[in-house]
């Protein structure tokens, strides 16, 4: 006997219906847009500069729930590739040749797994929410520590060194953050 995997509709399929490819292509392209800007709101720093995109990441994922959270990133990291402003330092192919990469494409594990998470339910419950986002957060710099190493031909200490540990705090702030918008907007919408 198999037992049926039960799913929650995501924030958005709340509030408008996402049943036509013309608007799951306009919640992603709004998504992508949202990602973009976060991007353009940085703190340059070499060689990863601290931006709001992760944050906008497990948002999206969230709002969009997994597959169309990761079709936003993907649009979101092809508009960059092509020349479109939308990364943090470079733009054009070269941003994906960056140190940065690895960052960037864990972007798509990072919204998957907050939307797998948020089609759980676990962000309607703070608890469950706060570790999932954690884990979606942290798979970004497992992608970017990776990277670096192999970019930089360092050790993965050295890597942790540069990747990870200056962003501790700004990555605790950015899922608790992520994890206190969801909660509230389920709870004002449950209010309702």
């Amino acid at each position: 006997m198999q037992q049926a995997t039960s799913y929650y509709p995501t924030f958005i399929t709340t509030l408008i219906s996402l049943s036509s490819w013309q608007q799951k292509l306009l919640a992603t392209s709004i998504a992508t847009l949202v990602l973009a800007i976060a991007a353009n709101i940085s703190i340059p720093t070499y060689p990863v500069p601290f931006t709001l995109q992760s944050l906008v990441v497990l948002l999206v994922g969230a709002f969009l729930g997994r597959k169309l959270a990761m079709i936003a990133v993907l649009q979101y990291l092809f508009l960059g590739a092509i020349g479109f402003p939308v990364f943090a330092s470079k733009a054009g192919i070269t941003a994906l040749l960056s140190p940065t990469v690895g960052y960037l494409l864990g972007y798509i594990a990072s919204a998957y797994i907050a939307g797998f998470a948020a089609e759980k339910g676990y962000d309607r419950q703070f608890i469950k929410g706060l570790i999932a986002f954690a884990l979606a957060h942290q798979v970004i710099f497992v992608f970017g520590v990776i990277y670096l190493a192999i970019y930089f031909k360092i050790s993965f200490i050295d890597a942790f060194k540069i990747g990870y540990l200056p962003f501790i705090g700004f990555d605790l702030l950015k899922f608790s953050l992520a994890t206190m918008i969801m909660f509230m907007l389920w709870r004002y919408r449950a209010n309702k």
